[in-house]
């Protein structure tokens, strides 16, 4: 190989080695289902309460703050676009940036956490609990299921960024990563159903 043919494979910007058709393992597109199917469910059963006590659902509701649900709303949608840039820089076995947009995705999802807990210590102070009546009872198991579903992601955001130099030799951990990429859009397609479902309609 001579020296201008040398020259430009080192400039050349370097690609994936790595390329994928479908994203995700089977067995975690098997658990999505599964879990949508259980949210679809309880949302179901909401919808057919709010029917049935619907003047309740109307005077509960206004004690919601919108602002909250909008902003979560927004920084779940960061947060994904960042997983997206993550799984990217993985494909393209670029650990810097997958350590730095998984860190950015994973202050996104900090900062979800805290809104929340600020928006349920609100409401317990303001003496509005599950008990309250069954609009706040849907509420916050609804909200606070969908936040486990959070703090589990969190979790597995930041094992992957702690280990993200392993993207330049394994291909198990770009098909990992993208596994967790899928589960937290999941996570934060459930939120665009709750926002509205909970805080608007």
């Amino acid at each position: 190989m001579d020296d201008n043919a040398r020259a430009s494979k080192l400039s050349a910007p370097r690609t994936s080695r790595y390329p994928h058709g479908t994203v995700g393992s089977e067995g975690l597109w098997i658990f999505v289902f599964i879990d949508m199917a259980i949210f679809a469910l309880l949302f179901f059963v909401f919808m057919a309460d709010r029917l049935e006590h619907f003047a309740l659902y109307k005077t509960s509701q206004p004690h919601l703050n919108e602002i909250f649900g909008l902003v979560n709303t927004l920084v779940l949608l960061t947060s994904s676009w960042l997983v997206v840039e993550s799984v990217h820089a993985a494909r393209a076995m670029r650990p810097e940036r997958v350590s730095r947009n998984l860190a950015l995705a994973l202050i996104c999802g900090g900062l979800f956490c805290v809104s929340k807990f600020i928006e349920y210590h609100a409401k317990i102070n303001a003496g509005i609990g599950p008990a309250k009546n069954s609009f706040f009872a849907f509420y916050f198991f609804i909200t606070f299921i969908h936040f486990l579903h959070v703090v589990a992601g969190m979790l597995c955001l930041n094992s992957f960024r702690r280990r993200s130099a392993s993207c330049l030799n394994s291909a198990a951990y770009v098909t990992g990563i993208e596994n967790v990429g899928l589960f937290w859009h999941y996570v934060d397609v459930l939120w665009i159903f709750i926002f509205p479902l909970l805080y608007l309609i």
